[in-house]
């Protein structure tokens, strides 16, 4: 039975105790054991027994002697005890030292939440000067935005915030909190109110641009201002531009007060980047023409001494590189200049520009002329590594760029210049043909890409506004050659490995690169370049008028090598092999160009690389009647009929295949004529790419 039940009778329990305690505490003498009734029923002394219990005290420690103890308080312990413990009170009631060094400061660390808070915000007070301004206006900011309020009620509240920061407000707009009170000012309040605050903050613009939280009244003021006004409003950033391109928060604030201002404004915001002499001065410079103001890069170029073009061109090359490796490169401000100094430029300030920028900040440029003509002439002087990069960030955004009007021609120069055929097909061709061939022949943009693999630079097809955006890789070719020799007349050694040239010439088709396979530096990609190497001296022929028959190139290039050139240079990536074998690999002998023929090239992508041909013709076949009566589609599809160029597309898909198409074509046209029902199905191109690979 177990010892808990109600059964063992409480007398069970007594005894139990009473034998674990007489084995446990045994009596006085020796061999002695207390006995199972207790002491009382053995007669033993209790006075003893309870001294041999008394526990021995030890020695005091010198802490305990300072303080006058001894061991006779033993006995006092309930009253030592109290009085230790209202000793403590005191003390904590008293000053308590926040640590050792600061035992001066008040005790906080008892205090409530709120007289913490309080006393935080004492303190913010004596440091910050317009605290309490800040937490007056926030309180009443915080009545504002309730949804429930009446006019009256909003406009006493709208009234209260402009008295109290009237004088105030470029201070105020700095602050996280201030800066909302300061836009609902301007939401809510009067035109008369708008007004004071827009001349407050319009002196103090090149400092709120900068702001975090300020820029937003910046973007406010310049909306509001009417367009006569603008250039009284620009002056307040004169001279100021390049600092607030170079600013992450500068450089979207520069957009908004770019895009509206009136041509001589904007010409003048451009002229900053040559030089303090023209940020100062305007677009005249110092001449000091007004009626001759420069117009570009190259007309304030041909106006200054040959002695000091390279300075101009190392003053932008010294603003503009930074700008590249942050990738602050949305502004369409940077797309002008950047695409005025890089066709002012050489191969080898253009090979430095392409190697400062990442790969997905190209595609931010690419919407505007100016940003894809730079992106163009980047590309044509990446190198294989920087335009793989490219295609990558490219990838999944190939459908959507193809129908923008500058960002199809950003694609066409990837065509041109991209080696890597293979990888051409992977990202470009395999995404036009699941967006649909024959809806990219009938979209007037993205139809330039097909035309341009068909008919290279037509300008029957592209308009050649549009055309002088897309560098000819032949001329490109052609100017990195005379470089080369220019280099080598000024006694400078200009060789290149013989396994690199190599393995440029082992092409799949066993066709030479005379044009672009030209002898390289003796310069590896990770060293930094010579001055002489990044020759930007412009062309003579250009610049033949007014300058003297004798005078001699000067080269002012820095050896600045970015780190996005390092980044690139350490890419680890399989279809590298692949892009030597095909002539891309080596990027610092030739400045970056394209290797491979242009009819080569274009033969592969509609080939076996790429597979472009066989879905193109295929497409054209199924939706012949369609593409025939579209003002866009009928010329691809007379082109694709035409086996494009120099037979490319013939040589790809066969003469055979080119015979079915045109058999279609030609049925499509008979029932035309002859008024039968069309019974092809239109726009039919699903699946058009299965099959292909």
């Amino acid at each position: 039975m177990p010892r808990a039940m109600k059964g063992a009778g409480k007398g069970a329990a007594t005894k139990r105790k009473e034998r674990r305690h007489a084995k446990f505490n045994p009596g006085p003498g020796p061999q002695s054991v207390k006995p199972v009734g207790g002491a009382e029923a053995a007669g033993f002394d209790d006075g003893n027994v309870e001294a041999k219990k008394r526990k021995k005290l030890g020695k005091l420690s010198k802490k305990r002697k300072a303080k006058g103890a001894s061991n006779d308080d033993a006995d006092d312990a309930p009253a030592a005890a109290a009085k230790k413990k209202s000793k403590k009170s005191a003390v904590d009631a008293a000053h308590k030292a926040v640590s050792k060094r600061h035992d001066s400061k008040p005790a906080w660390t008892n205090q409530t939440r709120q007289e913490q808070k309080d006393w935080a915000n004492e303190q913010k007070a004596l440091q910050k000067p317009n605290f309490t301004l800040i937490q007056e206006i926030t309180a009443l900011w915080e009545r504002l935005r309730v949804k429930k309020i009446s006019k009256d009620d909003k406009r006493k509240l709208v009234a209260a915030i402009f008295k109290a920061s009237k004088g105030k407000c470029a201070i105020l707009a700095n602050n996280h909190k201030a800066s909302r009170v300061i836009q609902a000012l301007l939401k809510y309040g009067t035109e008369d109110e708008r007004a004071s605050v827009y001349a407050e903050c319009a002196p103090h613009l090149g400092a709120l641009a900068k702001s975090l939280y300020g820029h937003f009244i910046v973007q406010k003021l310049v909306d509001a201002t009417p367009k006569e006004k603008l250039p009284e409003l620009l002056a307040n950033v004169k001279g100021r531009v390049r600092v607030l391109a170079k600013h992450p928060v500068g450089s979207q604030v520069l957009e908004a007060l770019y895009w509206p201002a009136p041509a001589p404004c904007k010409r003048d915001m451009e002229c900053e980047f040559y030089g303090s002499e023209f940020a100062m001065f305007g677009a005249s410079g110092l001449s000091g023409d007004a009626d001759k103001p420069a117009t570009s890069l190259r007309e304030a170029m041909l106006s200054k001494p040959v002695a000091q073009r390279q300075g101009m061109l190392r003053e932008m090359n010294k603003t503009l590189l930074p700008i590249l490796e942050k990738g602050l490169v949305s502004p369409s401000l940077i797309h002008k200049v950047l695409s005025e100094y890089l066709l002012a430029g050489g191969p080898g300030t253009r090979y430095e520009a392409a190697h400062s920028v990442a790969g997905p900040a190209m595609l931010r440029m690419i919407h505007t002329r100016d940003g894809a003509h730079a992106v163009n002439m980047m590309m044509s002087h990446a190198g294989a590594r920087q335009r793989k990069m490219v295609l990558k960030a490219l990838k999944g955004n190939v459908a959507r760029v193809v129908r923008d009007d500058h960002g199809s021609m950003a694609i066409a120069c990837l065509l041109d210049c991209v080696d890597d055929t293979a990888q051409l097909g992977k990202v470009i061709v395999n995404e036009l043909k699941a967006e649909g061939l024959v809806a990219v022949a009938e979209d007037p943009a993205a139809r330039r890409v097909l035309l341009h693999l068909l008919r290279p630079r037509a300008r029957r097809y592209v308009h050649p506004h549009a055309l002088a955006t897309l560098p000819d890789q032949d001329e490109v070719a052609r100017s990195v050659k005379d470089a080369k020799e220019a280099l080598t007349a000024q006694g400078h050694a200009v060789g290149g490995d013989d396994d690199e040239d190599d393995e440029a010439g082992d092409d799949d088709d066993g066709d030479a690169v005379e044009d672009a396979d030209v002898e390289g530096a003796d310069v590896d990609e990770d060293d930094g370049m010579d001055d002489e190497m990044m020759d930007d001296e412009f062309d003579d022929d250009e610049f033949d008028e007014g300058d003297a028959a004798g005078d001699e190139k000067v080269n002012g290039m820095t050896k600045f090598k970015s780190k996005t050139a390092e980044a690139a240079a350490a890419v680890d990536d399989s279809d590298d092999e692949g892009a030597g074998k095909e002539g891309g690999a080596s990027d610092s002998v030739d400045f970056g160009i394209a290797r491979k023929p242009s009819d080569v090239r274009r033969r592969e992508i509609f080939g076996h690389q790429g597979k472009l041909g066989a879905a193109l013709v295929d497409a054209c076949e199924r939706n012949a009647s369609s593409m025939l009566r579209s003002v866009a589609g009928c010329d691809v599809l007379v082109e694709t009929c035409s086996g494009g160029a120099g037979g490319a597309l013939t040589q790809a898909v066969g003469p055979e295949r080119l015979r079915k198409l045109h058999v279609a074509v030609a049925e499509v046209v008979r029932a035309s004529v002859e008024g039968e029902k069309d019974e092809s199905p239109e726009d039919d191109d699903e699946g058009e790419g299965e099959g292909e690979g």
